[in-house]
């Protein structure tokens, strides 16, 4: 029988695809898997293509003239910095997102980063690995209790963070312009603007999404307004940091230590600062368990299903499409 519809995955980063194929096929859909790494190999592909599911590759304007037929595209994540939101409203191509899939595991990696850089746990596994038994080689360490943790981007992952971290007895601030007082209030965080956070934060977790008001948001500016020996956290986008100006930081002591699940290249090209071992690296994982991909995939999909049955997307991205035009 031929298909009523197509769907493209556009770059293939899970185990298999079956979930998907069976929601989809419900409306007798077929999914064809790409195997894409920029918008040029998009380009290559059948141009029929009704929706998107999306990972890592960059979905541009040249891409979305080329699939003449897509209705809507759905990212497997919260972010949506590697889609053109303004050229997909242009063309009325729905933008959906699954922003509630990990939180609990973005919150936990987040933490167990900060409590491994706090009593430096790298440091102490490669000693003991390297024949050394030497509990003070990795002096000074301080105690997390009356510190402040300053989380920038109170979204689902830095409320949850808050909430896990409220045992440690620590102050707790957060920077959110698009979050009230009273809201921050109730996880029992204070609100301050980002320049008081990071003269005040002994630990800094970032949150928030990119784009043009977070791009590069920690620089040189910012961080020299930061404590002497701050440690930050990046899980959100490897882009809301100046990885040079990190490097320096951390050369001089400024950051007394980092932890990036996400960098600017994904997998990250810049030797030195791999090399140096006052930073922990994860591979963009902290979205990661069994049940948050599970989660992603049948959300992703049926954001899909719901659009090409004519419906709304609950998590729809580029609302004014919506609005204008349905």
């Amino acid at each position: 029988m031929k298909p009523k519809y197509h769907v493209l995955i556009t770059d293939a980063h899970h185990k298999n695809f079956q979930l998907e194929e069976k929601i989809l096929e419900q409306l007798g859909a077929k999914v064809h898997i790409g195997y894409c790494k920029n918008e040029e190999d998009l380009l290559k592909i059948n141009s029929y293509m009704d929706a998107l599911l999306v990972s890592y590759v960059y979905v541009g304007e040249k891409a979305m003239e080329h699939f003449i037929n897509c209705k809507v595209m759905v990212k497997y994540a919260v972010g949506v910095d590697n889609i053109d939101l303004s050229a997909a409203t242009k063309r009325k191509i729905l933008v959906a997102n699954v922003p509630d899939y990990c939180t609990e595991e973005v919150s936990t990696h987040t933490m167990s980063l900060l409590l491994a850089l706090i009593r430096k746990i790298i440091s102490f596994n490669n000693s003991v690995k390297n024949g050394k038994w030497n509990p003070l080689i990795a002096d000074p360490i301080y105690r997390m209790e009356g510190k402040t943790l300053g989380i920038i981007g109170f979204g689902r992952n830095g409320q949850r963070l808050a909430q896990k971290m409220q045992p440690f007895n620590m102050n707790i601030i957060a920077s959110d312009p698009g979050i009230s007082l009273t809201m921050m209030a109730k996880y029992s965080v204070k609100k301050v603007n980002l320049d008081t956070l990071l003269k005040q934060a002994h630990y800094i977790a970032l949150h928030c999404p990119l784009n043009q008001s977070t791009y590069h948001l920690i620089n040189q500016k910012t961080i020299d307004m930061m404590r002497q020996g701050v440690f930050l956290v990046n899980t959100s986008r490897g882009a809301v940091v100046n990885q040079s100006a990190l490097y320096e930081a951390l050369k001089k002591g400024k950051i007394a230590g980092a932890a990036l699940d996400v960098m600017e290249n994904e997998p990250p090209n810049q030797n030195d600062i791999l090399k140096m071992n006052n930073i922990i690296y994860t591979p963009h994982v902290s979205w990661h368990s069994e049940e948050a991909e599970t989660a992603l995939r049948r959300k992703a999909a049926l954001e899909v299903k719901r659009v090409l049955e004519g419906k709304k997307p609950i998590n729809l991205v580029n609302k004014e499409v919506f609005a204008n035009n349905r």
